[in-house]
């Protein structure tokens, strides 16, 4: 079981594994945003392990080159290397990408402590047990790459967009090669969208997406901010790797209207899939509804951390 807390609501996805190892999703599951306490989900939906994804702006993640072989971390001061000032109020997990006698990738994310904490405590009893805490740009975008393995083969941008952070990693040569949220999601783009045309964010998101008003200046003001985090990552990749990548792959609740979409293409000059795990995953027929299917790029970081623990778990 997968379960995002997300800013605007709480999404599970349940996937099984079938007798010779093929798995699929079986039951998904939307809700309100988590509260405080104790959560009983649905029957159908409830498994004996669970994967945990959170988001906040305080979250960080980065892939860092460390100077020395991965056996020689241990003196390294990876809190100062991600901004962290008090390492004690984080729990800080390290992944090493691939390691020489002379430097080290490592994947770094730091979430709160406090956010970790009141996240665990939701299933403090009964089932899922959680099994592991993530962070939910990362798990979105974990998703893709296992979900569709031409992006690692191929490379590119994949970027999962939540209400208020943005996750972008940049694949190319078959590696990761740059992770980093930024405090800029949906919520931010769309309020600067809305003071440009004189209303409130929610009103702008819809009134746009929808045709009703044609705002393409506002709207590539909105995702400048965006697009220049992601241009710069994109200019550190080409330097470093001597390639450029061309296609974005993005997931998020915005992205269910085609429209918004659009302006990034423009801005960065690349060709955009809109990622909805349930176009691609195996379901198990009968699962999921049609209205489901269509909501799918909201269900981004839940299937991620489903599908990433099976993966971990394959026989």
């Amino acid at each position: 079981m997968g379960i995002d807390f997300g800013t605007t609501g709480t999404r599970a996805v349940r996937v099984s594994r079938a007798v010779g190892g093929a798995w699929s999703i079986v039951r998904v599951w939307s809700g309100p945003a988590r509260g405080s306490g104790a959560w009983v989900l649905p029957r159908e939906l409830r498994a004996h392990a669970g994967v945990l994804a959170v988001s906040h702006p305080d979250i960080v993640s980065k892939l860092l080159s460390i100077p020395r072989p991965s056996n020689k971390l241990d003196e390294v001061p990876i809190a100062d290397l991600l901004g962290i000032t008090d390492p004690t109020a984080f729990r800080i997990a390290m992944e090493i990408q691939d390691s020489t006698a002379a430097e080290t990738h490592a994947l770094i994310a730091a979430i709160p402590d406090a956010l970790a904490r009141s996240t665990l405590s939701s299933f403090a009893q009964g089932f899922p047990a959680p099994q592991s805490l993530e962070v939910a740009g990362l798990a979105a975008i974990n998703g893709m790459v296992l979900g569709n393995p031409a992006i690692r083969e191929k490379g590119a941008i994949l970027l999962d967009l939540g209400a208020e952070t943005a996750t972008v990693a940049i694949i190319v040569l078959q590696k990761l090669a740059f992770t980093r949220q930024f405090r800029i999601g949906a919520n931010a783009i769309m309020r600067k969208l809305g003071e440009s045309l004189g209303m409130d964010g929610d009103t702008a998101r819809e009134a746009v997406g929808e045709g009703l008003v044609d705002a393409v200046d506002q709207v590539q003001a909105a995702y400048e901010p965006l697009a220049r985090q992601i241009n710069l990552g994109r200019d550190f990749v080409s330097r470093r790797h001597n390639v450029r990548t061309e296609h974005l792959v993005i997931s998020g609740g915005l992205f269910q209207t085609p429209f918004w979409s659009h302006p990034l293409e423009a801005a960065l000059g690349v060709e955009v899939t809109v990622w909805n795990p349930f176009s691609v995953l195996p379901v198990t027929p009968g699962a999921l509804t049609p209205e489901l299917v269509a909501q799918g790029c909201r269900f981004a970081a839940a299937a991620g951390a489903a599908i990433a623990a099976l993966e971990i778990k394959k026989p």
